[in-house]
């Protein structure tokens, strides 16, 4: 008896030890990210901001954000969005990039979001195939989505988003119209 009798109360003192020893918190490390964008700012441009109708392509200058394409607020899928096409001019450039999206027409499309440098040069680029269609047994769920651009090679001046028609279960539809509510970006 005396055998088993010291073993735990060793091993319940190295436990009273270990449970009461100082613990430190812990970090993640960090993404690698664009280069010189350790302590970004972000801003959102909302497109419900100017309201519905044609719009200025220098609306949101003062926000660092001048549209090259896209000059008219609609109401899509339940909010006011700059209908496409979408293309735009950061000053200064960004960081990180997040639009969000959403189709006019049921179907699927693939969105394509690219950033390029100010001499023109991609520095990121991703493609989301979306589903949202009633008659595809593939649809998601309906309403907005987001797009992201966050590990640029480094800081995008300009982006564009554009989409690709891929199909639709209404015959008449050939191309599937978008709409962006808002867009985050990062300095």
């Amino acid at each position: 008896m005396k055998k088993l009798f010291l073993p735990r109360i060793f091993l319940s003192l190295f436990a009273l030890v270990l449970l009461g020893l100082p613990t430190a918190p812990v970090a993640a490390a960090p993404m690698l990210g664009t280069p010189g964008c350790r302590s970004a700012s972000s801003q959102t441009i909302d497109f419900s901001t100017p309201g519905e109708g044609p719009l200025q392509s220098n609306f949101f200058k003062k926000q660092g954000l001048v549209l090259t394409e896209g000059d008219f607020v609609g109401f899509i899928q339940g909010d006011q969005a700059l209908t496409e096409p979408v293309a735009g001019t950061f000053h200064p450039a960004v960081c990180s990039l997040s639009l969000r999206v959403s189709p006019a027409l049921q179907g699927t499309a693939a969105y394509t979001l690219t950033g390029y440098s100010s001499s023109g040069k991609v520095v990121g680029s991703t493609t989301m195939i979306v589903t949202q269609d009633s008659g595809d047994p593939a649809s998601g769920p309906f309403g907005y989505f987001n797009i992201e651009l966050a590990s640029l090679s480094q800081r995008a001046q300009r982006f564009t988003l554009e989409n690709q028609f891929v199909r639709s279960s209404f015959p008449q539809t050939t191309q599937i119209p978008f709409g962006v509510s808002s867009i985050t970006y990062s300095r």
